[in-house]
């Protein structure tokens, strides 16, 4: 961990790592499928560009920036196509190949339900208090957001998921099943 709370020494070690894994990949499946290629990428590289992806999920964008481009690079690999002038976002979506920070988001409010549901053992910690005024369109699971005065504490797991689980739909919310609720926010 870096002393003022930054992300940038984690996320410099971990795009290391995954490219030092994208490397391998490309010298020895670079005759493989597409369908090989892909596994093999969400097998050995996303596999730890997402590690503890839901807490340790950077907030600045040049390290978002710096996390999707190991994701661009694969992108090109596994569709063969390293042509500067076409779209890297068209070939990712062809792929059904999500954004990082999309995943990593998903990831969060996975997390947040799991928590809010009782399905891991972390307890919802008591300054994390239910609404105490609430509507008829958001009756259960809505929270009360955290004053935060620091960038570092600001974009942290609790006051950064409890902001956008607001804007969450309460259908979607209340779903007692993980997989049910991973299905509804898929289509978000």
């Amino acid at each position: 961990m870096h002393e003022k709370l930054s992300w940038k020494p984690h996320i410099a070690n971990v795009t290391s790592k995954a490219s030092q894994s994208l490397g391998f990949i490309r010298r020895n499946l670079a005759q493989c499928s597409t369908a090989t290629k892909q596994l093999a990428y969400t097998t050995l590289v996303r596999s730890q560009l997402e590690y503890a992806g839901a807490i340790l999920d950077p907030y600045r964008q040049n390290q978002v920036d710096q996390l999707e481009r190991v994701q661009r690079r694969v992108v090109r690999f596994i569709s063969g196509n390293y042509n500067r002038e076409d779209s890297v976002t068209a070939m990712r979506e062809e792929l059904g190949l999500p954004p990082l920070q999309k995943r990593r988001q998903h990831s969060r409010w996975v997390m947040m339900h799991k928590i809010i549901h009782g399905h891991v053992a972390i307890p919802r910690p008591d300054y994390i208090q239910p609404r105490a005024r609430t509507t008829r369109s958001q009756q259960q699971h809505r929270f009360t957001r955290l004053s935060t005065s620091s960038d570092s504490y600001k974009h942290s797991f609790f006051p950064r998921t409890l902001k956008e689980w607001d804007g969450l739909p309460q259908n979607i919310i209340e779903l007692p099943s993980v997989e049910q609720f991973k299905e509804a926010i898929a289509t978000l």
